[in-house]
C-alpha cells in the first residue's frame, strides 16, 4: 500500500513521461504534484528573475491541460505555491509518502536543487529519471565524460549510430491518489494571453506537431529558418519541448513518420539536425557541470568586459544605437519569442558591441524567453561569447550585415520600432559621471 510521490517539473506531460511510468510502475497509491516556487519570482545576482511572465503563463496553461488529462484517467493534480522544500515535505508528511520520483535535470543548478530537497527530507527515497534527450546514455556512441568538444563530432557519432527504435511510450492507466486526497482546483494566474501564438499543455503542443507536419513547411525549413519574424519560417516547437509538453521522441517520431510519407530531403534531416543541436547541449550542461554558469565556461579564459548599468538596460530595454537590436529585444519584451537568428544577434550585440558579461544577457533570456531552457540557453550564450563549446572562439555579427541579408526592407525593424528611440550609447560612464558631448 506505498505511496509514491510525482513531482512535475519540466515534464508537463502524460504520455512517454518516462520518469511518471517508473513511478506509476512501483505504487498502489500515486500523489501528482507541481509546486510553484518562491524562489522563481526573485531576481538573483545578474539582475533578472528565473521565471518571467510570459513563461509562467505558458507553464500556467500547461498545468491546467495537464490537471484535465489526469482527471480523465481518475488522478489529480496538487499544484501547491510557495518555498520548494516546505511544499514538498508538507506532501511527505500528510500522505505517507516513501518516494519521491522526478525528471532529472541535465543542468548543474536543476540537480543542485533537487539535491538539496533530499538532504531536507531524508526519510525520503528519491530517484530521478533521465529523460529530457532524444537518446537515453546507454545509446550514446561515448561515455559522457568523453562528450565530444564540438558540436560538429558530437553529430556525426550519433549519425553512425543512430537507434533503430525511438518510438514514443503510450502511459494507459496511473494508480489512483490515496483516499484521503480531494480534487485540486487549478487557475490560471493571468486570463490575458502574452503570446497568441503559443497556448501551453500537451494537448496544444500536440496539435501544433500534427499542424506543422500535415503542412509543406518541413519540405523548406532549411531555407526559410533564419527568417526573424514568420511564423512557418520554423517549426516553433521549443516553448512545448522546454516545458516538457512535447518529449524529442514524439518530435522526432512526427518528423519520421513525415519523411516516410512524404519523402526526405535537406530540410527534413535539418529538422533533426536542429534536435541533434538540443541533444548536444543537454549532454554538454550534463558534462561540465557548474561550468555551464560560470564567466570562463570551459574556456578558463575571462572574456573582456566591464560591467556598464545603463548598457545593460538600454539592451534590455531596446533603446540602443541599434536599430535590429532593438526590435529584437522589442519582440522578446512583448512576445516571449524571437527567432534563433535574432537571439545571435542581440547575444553578439550585446557581448562585442556592448562589452557586457554574457551572463547577464543569458540570466535575462532566461527571465523573459517563453521557451527557455537551461542548457540550450546558457550553452549558445557561452557559444557566442566564446567561452564554450565553440573551437572557433566565440560569434561576432555584423549589425549592418545581418539586416542587409535579413531585414533588407526594414519591415522587421519598423513592425517592432527599431528606430523609435534609438540612442547614443553612453549618456553616463561606467561610475554614472556625464558623458562630455
Amino acid at each position: 500500500m506505498s505511496t509514491g510521490l510525482f513531482l512535475f517539473t519540466s515534464d508537463l506531460r502524460v504520455q512517454d513521461n518516462l520518469a511518471l511510468f517508473e513511478a506509476a510502475r512501483h505504487h498502489r497509491h500515486l500523489v501528482l504534484a507541481y509546486v510553484d516556487d518562491d524562489a522563481d519570482r526573485i531576481a538573483g545576482s545578474l539582475q533578472a528573475k528565473p521565471l518571467g511572465q510570459h513563461r509562467n503563463e505558458f507553464i500556467q496553461q500547461g498545468l491546467v491541460n495537464l490537471a484535465v488529462e489526469l482527471e480523465e484517467m481518475g488522478q489529480y493534480l496538487v499544484v501547491t505555491h510557495g518555498k520548494l522544500g516546505t511544499q514538498v515535505r508538507n506532501l511527505v508528511s500528510q500522505y505517507q509518502v516513501d518516494t519521491i520520483y522526478y525528471s532529472r535535470a541535465s543542468d548543474f543548478r536543476g540537480q543542485q536543487r533537487l539535491s538539496l530537497l533530499a538532504q531536507q527530507i531524508p526519510e525520503v527515497v528519491f530517484k530521478g529519471i533521465w529523460q529530457h534527450t532524444l537518446y537515453a546514455a546507454h545509446q550514446l556512441p561515448f561515455d559522457i565524460s568523453d562528450i565530444p568538444t564540438s558540436f560538429s563530432k558530437f553529430r556525426r557519432k550519433l549519425e553512425q549510430a543512430l537507434p533503430s527504435v525511438l518510438t514514443p511510450q503510450q502511459l494507459m492507466s496511473l494508480p489512483p491518489p490515496p483516499n484521503e486526497l480531494v480534487k485540486a482546483g487549478i487557475t490560471l494566474t493571468d486570463n490575458t494571453s502574452i503570446s497568441e501564438s503559443f497556448e501551453g499543455g500537451a494537448g496544444a503542443g500536440i496539435r501544433h506537431l500534427a499542424g506543422y507536419f500535415d503542412s509543406d513547411c518541413p519540405k523548406t525549413y532549411k531555407e526559410t529558418r533564419n527568417a526573424l519574424d514568420e511564423w512557418q519560417s520554423s517549426t516553433k516547437f521549443s516553448p512545448w519541448l522546454a516545458a516538457g509538453c512535447l518529449s524529442p521522441r514524439q518530435v522526432y517520431h512526427a518528423l519520421k513518420s513525415f519523411e516516410q510519407a512524404r519523402g526526405e530531403n535537406d530540410s527534413t534531416y535539418w529538422i533533426f539536425f536542429e534536435l541533434l543541436w538540443r541533444e548536444y547541449f543537454h549532454w554538454y550542461a550534463l558534462d561540465i557541470g557548474e561550468k555551464l554558469f560560470e564567466f570562463t565556461g570551459v574556456s578558463g579564459r575571462k572574456p573582456l568586459t566591464t560591467f556598464h548599468a545603463e548598457r545593460l538596460i538600454k539592451w534590455q530595454q531596446g533603446i540602443t544605437p541599434y536599430p535590429l537590436v532593438n526590435a529584437i529585444m522589442h519582440q522578446l519584451n512583448a512576445t516571449g519569442y524571437i527567432s534563433n537568428r535574432a537571439r545571435q544577434i542581440a547575444a553578439s550585440a550585446l557581448v562585442n558591441e556592448l562589452s557586457i558579461d554574457w551572463r547577464y544577457g543569458a540570466a535575462y533570456f532566461q527571465q523573459e524567453l517563453i521557451d527557455y531552457d537551461t542548457a540550450i540557453n546558457w550553452g549558445n550564450w557561452q557559444y557566442v561569447a566564446g567561452v564554450g563549446a565553440d573551437p572557433r572562439g566565440g560569434r561576432h555579427f555584423n549589425l549592418d550585415k545581418q539586416q542587409q541579408m535579413f531585414d533588407a526592407d526594414g519591415e522587421y525593424v519598423s513592425r517592432w520600432f527599431g528606430e523609435h528611440e534609438v540612442g547614443v550609447l553612453d549618456s553616463t560612464d561606467m561610475v554614472d559621471w556625464p558623458s562630455v558631448n
